[in-house]
């Protein structure tokens, strides 16, 4: 145990030394553990010491020759406006439109700042962070009116908040507002004011708990300043000030103005992502359909299990029912012997029936926590991407009017010969008798104006096009990680019932067994007592009382 805190100390030193407190950019660094190797980001134990240390040498050397052609383009830059200044003779800068079946290109955006939870996430890269709702009250909110307000923790760091819907919406606006090029995870709709009870509550919370575990799993969502503030903010007038604070700002309207993690934006038209948005569009559709059904039929297991539950009441009270009718004519007439063993018949099948139904109980709750709502959230989170899908297409509609319409007035100002009307830039490198014989070289320069507005929109959608692909990924893996976390679990508490039934099972056979003179069941009592016994101390680390 000594040696593996021994060794963490080492990486976490060599983490401080070579990329905290050198001043490299901790939260790409995190990206590129997650490139390298999966949760490498939250968990340091992932790693050895030797793949740490050539994972920090790997990504120094990268950001190093970032920064040098950096350097270079400046410099380059710089040159060129010398040159101009020398020559007197300032180009003028085209924005032209290019083919759109086959365009790629990089940009450079704004990074991510810093904030407590991304600085404690590289802090503590041996310590997950989770954050967990598990709890809600009613608070007044006046003479008349009231609101639920949620607890939020987020361990290991130690915040505890409470929140309410409104809270969640604001924040989901802002996340909308700053990333629209990305898929925001959902949130429940407007509560219903006739709908108060527990379950419904509870279900609410459940899908507002996986929204915020969604924002904290995706690289980007969890660097919003924002967001961390909303994890630890008790003052409720401060993280009131906070939404304001956003709220008055505007999202990006070109790439250049957009926040990435590595600080780029990669732009891109081709007919590969045409097939995939088409495709997509499809699977989207049908699988939500899908989602639907599996989400009635798991409704209708409820029912049914909610049905064989009152039987086995019914049946439980039977057997009850008969054991107090045998046990009255036990005492009126003093009889011994073999209405006595009938009575413990009865009563071991009234707890055999009652452990049933403790069964059929617990499946019921396993199937509306781990199937049901599941197959609901995530049927919630297919018409969210539905949803960024169509916001893409509507993008490229959007795109593709403009410059058609743009193309048709440019069109017509070209056929009227008139370059007076063309709005031509001063300084071009073509003159006017020139243009008027290259209707090509004409449509570069006329109305330069509108050509930019037409290639910002341009620049937006091929953006939002290229994202849209790692965006879907990102939701599977999400997707994966809850049906991971939810299924063990779920597995593991359906073994422990079973182990309860079959422990209530033993004794029902011991009571027959023992009536007929056999020491078996005794035999299969006590394996039963080691096969729950062992259950307990596996999932819990305890033994049943």
């Amino acid at each position: 145990m000594q040696d593996i805190e021994q060794e963490r100390q080492r990486k976490q030193d060599i983490l401080m030394s070579q990329v905290v407190e050198a001043g490299y950019d901790t939260i790409a660094f995190q990206v590129y553990c997650e490139q390298i190797k999966q949760n490498g980001s939250q968990d340091i134990d992932l790693w050895t010491f030797e793949e740490l240390q050539k994972t920090i040498q790997d990504f120094i050397k990268k950001e190093d020759q970032k920064e040098m052609q950096q350097q270079n383009l400046l410099i380059v830059q710089n040159d060129s406006r010398q040159l101009n200044l020398q020559t007197n003779n300032t180009q003028f800068q085209i924005q032209k439109i290019q083919d759109d079946s086959n365009f790629i290109t990089e940009v450079q955006c704004q990074l991510p700042g810093r904030t407590r939870l991304t600085d404690y996430i590289m802090e503590n890269t041996h310590k997950q962070v989770e954050i967990i709702m598990s709890e809600y009250l009613s608070k007044s909110d006046g003479i008349i009116s009231s609101y639920i307000s949620f607890k939020i923790e987020t361990k290991p760091i130690g915040w505890v908040v409470n929140r309410r819907f409104t809270d969640f919406q604001k924040l989901r606006e802002i996340l909308v507002m700053t990333y629209p090029c990305h898929l925001i995870p959902p949130i429940p709709g407007k509560k219903l004011k006739s709908q108060t009870g527990a379950a419904y509550l509870e279900k609410r919370m459940r899908i507002m708990e996986l929204f915020l575990q969604n924002c904290l799993y995706h690289p980007l969502f969890k660097t919003h300043p924002l967001f961390s503030d909303f994890l630890e903010i008790n003052d409720d007038a401060k993280l009131k000030e906070k939404f304001n604070q956003y709220e008055k700002q505007k999202g990006p309207s070109k790439p250049q103005e957009y926040t990435m993690i590595n600080g780029s934006c990669v732009l891109e038209i081709s007919n590969e992502l045409s097939n995939y948005s088409n495709s997509l569009s499809d699977y989207l559709k049908n699988s939500q359909d899908i989602y639907k059904k599996t989400g009635n039929n798991f409704n209708k297991l409820c029912t049914d299990l909610e049905n064989l539950s009152n039987t086995l009441t019914a049946i439980t009270d039977n057997f009850n029912t008969l054991d107090k009718l045998t046990d009255s004519f036990i005492k009126q007439t003093k009889s011994k012997g073999a209405i006595e063993q009938i009575q413990q018949v009865y009563q071991e099948l009234s707890k055999f029936v009652t452990g049933w139904q403790y069964g059929v109980n617990f499946q019921m709750k396993n199937v509306k926590e781990n199937f049901y709502e599941f197959f609901r959230y995530h049927k919630k989170k297919q018409s969210s991407a539905y949803e960024y899908l169509q916001s893409k297409n509507q993008l490229q509609q959007k795109y593709q009017n403009l410059k058609n319409k743009l193309n048709e007035k440019k069109e017509q100002l070209y056929n009227k010969g008139d370059p007076t009307k063309w709005e031509l830039p001063p300084d071009i490198p073509k003159t006017t008798k020139e243009l008027q014989f290259n209707k090509g070289e004409a449509f570069k320069y006329m109305l330069p104006n509108e050509t930019k507005q037409v290639s910002e929109v341009r620049e937006m959608y091929a953006f939002m096009n290229h994202q849209l692909q790692d965006e879907i990924n990102q939701m599977i893996d999400f997707r994966i990680k809850v049906y991971a976390k939810k299924f063990v679990r779920m597995g593991q508490m359906r073994a422990l019932e079973t182990a309860k039934f079959h422990h209530i099972l033993a004794n029902f056979l011991q009571v027959l067994a023992e009536m007929q003179g056999s020491t078996t069941g005794q035999m299969y009592n006590r394996r039963a007592s080691v096969f729950i016994d062992q259950r307990y101390d596996q999932f819990f680390g305890i033994k049943p009382k």
